[in-house]
């Protein structure tokens, strides 16, 4: 599902909003206290002068969510929002708009000087969203130069269409593509690795020479997606005590990637040693070098199996794999009720766990406008994505009473 854009919450006694213009952009909610009403200051009006209450007019792409925001001298003066159509556009007490289908409603905040204001909202057709690789927690960039790049190569000339740059400082693998001049300076992929401990991996200039499904390794383990580098020195997936038993991952090596961990070999996830498999054919460069200088679409974070036991790589795109169909998982988050008036912390007592059960909490995105000064029904959504760019979220309903 869409993932909504996170949109700011000041839990306050008086202030719903914090800007008059309608936000393109949804805001986290913090977990701060609320303000003191003493705090804020507001006109008060018995009446508003009609040529102030003009209807105002925004669109929502299908799909995402926005605050509605009055001007913000009549904030305190609204007691609740209606919707003219709410299969086009939902609406909270708190002035949050669900975009759920293509058209055309009218939002309405009713004011407790018997007057309302008007938001028209279009819904328009859903953003496109770039596509995520949900098998690996890969940075992906320049992927239109890239594309140009392959439309333009030969496919006897392949070997030419990428450079791999291994740095074992930072245990990160960069694959580039070539600019206009024919240097290899545009970064299209980084990946987690592991190189070999007290820098045993080799360093040098080298083109890969061979490739094998599966290959034996030293100390009676195996490997996936072989591509060998030079003499012993290969990229492979983790290791696996059995030929072909994609159930048998030593998952302890498994959660030592990002750091140095092999007898010299470049290892990475199944789905990252896949991708050089199938993209890097025989003859492409590979440069191994120490660096400090950070590399440049940077390190991506690890995935760590936290004790499930199931002997897979969750990257690999193996049917069977058990990780191939869950998600981050959000607990605690569920209906409740408040009292008007008191206190309310939207992230107390909710966590996250990612797909292979880690614990992600800090990485929760809240979206709603929960106005605990004034009585109504408040729609909040959790959400999280993990490092394998899976999403989840789960939506609660506050009502103020």
């Amino acid at each position: 599902m869409k993932r909504p854009f996170a949109i700011t919450v000041y839990l306050t006694a008086l202030i719903i909003c914090v800007a008059m213009a309608v936000s393109s952009a949804a805001v986290k909610i913090p977990s701060a206290p609320q303000q003191s009403a003493a705090s804020v200051s507001a006109p008060f009006r018995a009446t508003i002068d009609e040529a102030e209450l003009k209807t105002e007019y925004l669109s929502i792409p299908l799909g995402n969510t926005q605050i509605i925001s009055v001007p913000k001298a009549y904030e305190t003066l609204v007691t609740g929002w209606t919707s003219s159509n709410k299969r086009i556009v939902s609406v909270d007490s708190g002035g949050r708009a669900d975009a759920l289908a293509e058209g055309t409603a009218t939002l309405t905040a009713k004011l407790d000087t018997d007057q309302s204001m008007d938001f028209e909202v279009t819904v328009t057709k859903e953003e496109e969203q770039p596509q995520q690789d949900k098998f690996s927690t890969a940075i992906t960039a320049n992927q239109s130069v890239l594309e140009k790049n392959y439309d333009e190569t030969d496919e006897e000339d392949l070997d030419e269409l990428y450079e791999v740059h291994v740095n074992r400082t930072q245990s990160c693998v960069t694959v580039y593509t070539y600019d206009d001049h024919g240097d290899y300076t545009v970064p299209v992929r980084a990946m987690l690795c592991s190189c070999g401990k007290n820098n045993s991996t080799v360093t040098g200039e080298f083109e890969i020479y061979f490739k094998s499904e599966w290959h034996a390794l030293y100390n009676e383990v195996y490997g996936q997606y072989i591509s060998g580098i030079t003499g012993d020195f290969l990229f492979h997936s983790v290791p696996y005590a059995k030929m072909s038993d994609n159930a048998s991952l030593e998952i302890e090596e498994f959660n030592k990637l990002g750091s140095e961990a092999s007898l010299g070999c470049v290892r990475m996830t199944v789905e990252d040693t896949r991708w050089i498999y199938e993209n890097c054919p025989i003859g492409t460069t590979v440069k191994i070098y120490d660096s400090n200088t950070p590399e440049p679409l940077g390190k991506p974070a690890a995935i760590k199996i936290n004790g499930s036991g199931l002997g897979w790589d969750p990257t690999d795109r193996q049917s069977g794999n058990p990780y191939n169909s869950r998600l981050p998982q959000i607990t605690g988050a569920k209906d409740m009720t408040i009292t008007q008036g008191s206190e309310y912390l939207p992230k107390d007592g909710i966590t996250a766990a990612d797909t292979c059960g880690s614990d992600i909490t800090e990485s929760i995105e809240v979206t709603g406008n929960v106005v605990t000064t004034r009585k109504g029904k408040y729609k909040v959504t959790y959400s999280v994505t993990d490092v394998l760019h899976r999403t989840n979220s789960v939506d609660v309903w506050i009502t103020v009473s």
